[in-house]
């Protein structure tokens, strides 16, 4: 067993995850590595990780644990690369809103012994509001939700560490299976960059484009603000892994839209305005429960509490930090 937990993908969720792991006692190193060498070398210069490898074939082969938090289309790759060297008992927790083809691919090629846990990570309270964006450096998630996929077969010390690390990050865990977060995930993290490009796409091509480019202010801004400073190709092979959830939601989509034009086009006031009051009410209901962040009423599987030391403690004990050189 490695005294070294591999921490593959520095981004945001990357960067949160490491930072809550060194506020905690644990006697471990973070080993990290992000496709990006700039920002490997950024992350081991801020001293979130301890030391970084340029290569995902060469991480710690004893390493017990390893989290991948890298975009959809570069999982399954970085699997490719980790699984001939990954240890015994390993356990490999994947976070990322696509999970159905990685839980497939892991079911054919991980070796015997070894497991995957998906995972979801949702910021807390303070993320639903866009002039608070929570910082990594005070508990992105805390408050927040970790939702876990547990594939067939899945051993209790793979479960217990994800339940582990879920308390470390402050977020409540709950279980639920592949499809079903694929198409949670579709709704409120495809669809919407989905209906940014639509949007864009089909106000740039129109004929009047040029003067309503003149006249667009703050709305239109707002409805097309996912697509600033985005890299379009990992973003379109995102989509393309959760193409069909996603194709289930725009058929919902497009007949909620036919809905609105036909009383659009029939001047149906009174429709109008009921469809607008019921999305109106739905989003204060939503926004409310968001900003409480207490969801534990409702009918999920919630996952247990942690009594005592957590897992990842008995994993690496208690003490001064293992850094590497």
């Amino acid at each position: 067993m490695s005294d070294e937990i591999l921490m593959a993908g520095l981004g945001t969720v990357g960067t949160s995850i490491a930072l809550a792991l060194r506020h905690t006692k644990l006697a471990v190193g973070l080993v990290g590595y992000d496709p990006d060498p700039k920002v490997s070398r950024a992350s081991l210069k801020a001293q979130v990780i301890d030391r970084v490898i340029g290569d995902l074939r060469d991480f710690p082969s004893e390493s017990d644990l390893c989290i991948l938090s890298l975009r959809p289309a570069e999982m399954i790759p970085a699997l490719e690369q980790l699984a001939p060297k990954l240890g015994g008992g390993a356990l490999v927790l994947g976070i990322g809103p696509v999970q159905s083809p990685i839980v497939a691919w892991c079911a054919e090629h991980l070796p015997a012994g070894r497991a995957y846990v998906g995972a979801v990570l949702v910021e807390g309270a303070s993320a639903v509001d866009a002039e608070s964006e929570p910082d990594p450096q005070h508990g992105r998630f805390s408050g927040g939700v970790m939702g876990l996929v547990l594939p067939g077969g899945t051993p209790q010390s793979g479960i217990d560490v994800a339940v582990s690390l879920s308390h470390i990050l402050g977020a409540h865990a709950f279980f639920l299976d592949p499809a079903e977060l694929d198409s949670a995930c579709a709704a409120t993290e495809g669809l919407p960059f989905l209906l940014s490009a639509a949007l864009m796409n089909m106000s740039s091509s129109q004929p009047g484009w040029r003067d309503a480019r003149r006249l667009s202010g703050q709305t239109f801004a707002r409805a097309t603000d996912l697509l600033a400073d985005l890299n379009a190709k990992p973003a379109a092979q995102s989509l393309a892994m959760s193409g069909t959830s996603l194709a289930a939601k725009l058929d919902a989509l497009i007949a909620e839209l036919n809905e609105w034009r036909t009383s659009l086009a029939s001047g149906d006031e009174e429709a109008i305005v009921r469809r607008m009051s019921d999305a109106s009410d739905a989003h204060t209901t939503w926004l409310s429960a968001r900003r409480k962040g207490d969801w534990e009423a409702e009918e999920t599987r919630v996952a247990p509490p942690v009594q005592g030391p957590g897992v990842l403690e008995r994993m690496f004990g208690l003490g001064t930090r293992r850094g590497k050189k």
